[in-house]
């Protein structure tokens, strides 16, 4: 009984050791841990946007985005070269490294913004840099075990980070519209209409448009191939519609003289659509043509055309109609929206820069190539 009353001391004796080393150095690791923590967080993040971080990387992401925008600046305003000295060399007081971190960090705010307006919206979950970077991770297994299993995968086979950022913000940007646009943005006709009028001259000048009427005639047969029989006979009957036009009389009374399976039709070409208007001899005759001018016989698609003018308006002489563009001015308008919305947010946004981490970055030597 002594024995194991002495060994139940013993081992009573080494838990309570056992609890006071815990008591002693476990809050004492819990400290040092928030002491460390609270220094890797310091160290890893270049600014707060309303406590939200933006890391360093995404701030090195703005950076690269911004490189090329820099250095065409200063090469046109001061015919700067990319030298080795480059962004350390003062330009009339003009630092390129001091100009491209500013835009950076501008963009960074801007960026981390629209993820929280996404986030507000419950477009987004998470507008961590660590999220981000978890969810391409999943996004690029997805895409390799879809390709092991031989199934159809949109897009590239494995996204890179920075095209990943962009199509997540493009698709999230977009959600964020439509959303928006359901309710608290959604406009009444009038809005949508004082909206186009505000914003015509930046945005719905006319480029240009010819309206023309057209007298055609077929030569294809039933097969739908060119018949030459009927093709010669066609060319007859169009020439006798131009002798016919020539002495002014309307197309329509052409139509009426010929009885013939002549189509009269009229037509908008705008001169915006160039590659579709490149292809077309009717597009480019078309565009030619002033008020009752009238052209000669066309061929195209196996069919001949006679065309004649009847508005021929120059590019910014007018605006595009609004009735012909609701669709536009609809997507326009939630365009301006958000960019009002996104800018208000912004200009509201409690910064704080990390100091430390920004001179730090400051004294990085930028790559010249």
């Amino acid at each position: 009984m002594r024995n194991f009353a002495k060994i139940k001391h013993t081992s009573m004796g080494r838990r309570i050791i056992v609890v006071l080393l815990i008591l002693i150095f476990v809050p004492g690791a819990i400290i040092l841990n928030r002491i460390i923590s609270k220094h890797d967080t310091a160290d890893s993040y270049m600014a707060l946007v309303n406590g939200f971080p933006i890391r360093t990387k995404e701030f090195d992401n703005a950076i690269a985005a911004n490189k090329a925008q820099i250095i065409d600046y200063f090469y046109n305003k001061y015919g700067a070269e990319q030298t080795a000295g480059f962004w350390t060399t003062s330009f009339e007081g003009e630092v390129p490294a001091e100009s491209i971190m500013k835009k950076a960090l501008e963009d960074s705010v801007k960026i981390k913004i629209r993820q929280r307006i996404a986030q507000e919206q419950g477009v987004l979950q998470n507008i961590s840099y660590e999220g981000f970077i978890r969810q391409l991770n999943e996004e690029n297994k997805r895409r390799q075990r879809a390709i092991r299993n031989r199934e159809v995968i949109y897009g590239p086979r494995q996204y890179e980070e920075n095209a990943y950022f962009e199509y997540v913000l493009s698709n999230t940007t977009r959600s964020v519209k439509n959303q928006l646009m359901k309710e608290e943005w959604k406009p009444d006709g009038q809005k949508l209409k004082r909206f186009y009028d505000l914003q015509k001259n930046q945005l719905y000048m006319s480029h240009g448009s010819v309206k023309v009427k057209l007298l055609t005639l077929s030569f294809l047969n039933s097969n739908q191939t060119v018949d030459e029989a009927l093709k010669e006979d066609a060319k007859k009957q169009m020439e006798k519609a131009l002798s016919i036009a020539a002495s002014g009389t309307d197309f329509e009374d052409i139509v009426k003289a010929l009885d013939l399976d002549v189509q009269m039709m009229e037509k908008i070409f705008n001169s915006s659509n160039v590659r579709n208007n490149s292809r077309s001899p009717v597009a480019q005759a078309a565009e030619k043509l002033s008020m009752d001018e009238i052209s000669g016989i066309i061929e195209e698609n196996g069919r001949f055309y006679l065309i004649k003018g009847i508005e021929n308006q120059k590019e910014g002489s007018g605006f595009l109609d609004f009735d012909s563009i609701k669709d536009q001015v609809l997507k326009d308008y939630a365009d301006y929206n958000y960019e009002e919305y996104v800018n208000k947010r912004v200009s509201e946004a409690q910064i704080v820069l990390n100091e430390t981490e920004y001179r730090a970055y400051q004294k990085r030597e930028f790559p010249t190539d």
